[in-house]
């Protein structure tokens, strides 16, 4: 019996201490496209960080979506599996969606440069919680089960709770 529908997400953070080749495109391709697509923001060139451009324009906010299309085949690159979160099989753990945010980025210092990608992934049908393992299924393959270990990055999404239908 399923105790509830779900969904799970984690955060993969990205900086100049980048360790897999994925990790260093997207850190330096969202580099790269903030230096292009910030000018507009930066007042000529008066304001060099993401938080000043907020600050004096809150459609510096766009800035996150894109930054997002310009690593969209690198994403694409994953197939839906997230890079961050295996089952304990070893497994990765599919994504139905992954959103870029931008933390913190300066013209000035690629260095102070950091983004994170949330992944979020599709329905889950929760079925057992036992310790700090969440025993789970895809919902069109709920027959097939995974299970997960809950950390602290893991952020679960409450979708729904199963009940019993009597007639």
């Amino acid at each position: 019996m399923a105790l509830a529908k779900i969904n799970l997400s984690v955060k993969q953070y990205f900086n100049f201490m980048c360790r897999t080749d994925f990790e260093r495109r997207i850190f330096h391709d969202t580099y790269k496209e903030f230096q292009k697509r910030s000018k507009i923001y930066s007042f000529d060139q008066h304001l060099h960080t993401f938080s000043q451009m907020q600050q004096a324009n809150e459609k510096a906010n766009t800035l996150n979506q894109k930054l997002q299309y310009s690593v969209m085949d690198s994403i694409a690159a994953l197939e839906h599996k997230m890079p961050v979160l295996n089952d304990l099989e070893n497994h990765p753990v599919l994504f139905d969606l992954a959103e870029l945010y931008i933390y913190n980025s300066d013209l000035l210092n690629k260095a102070a440069h950091i983004v994170s990608i949330t992944y979020t992934s599709p329905d889950l049908i929760l079925h057992e919680i036992v310790g700090d393992l969440l025993i789970l299924s895809y919902t069109a393959k709920a027959h097939e089960t995974l299970v997960v270990k809950i950390t602290e990055n893991l952020m679960v999404n409450y979708e729904q709770r199963e009940s019993l239908v009597y007639s």
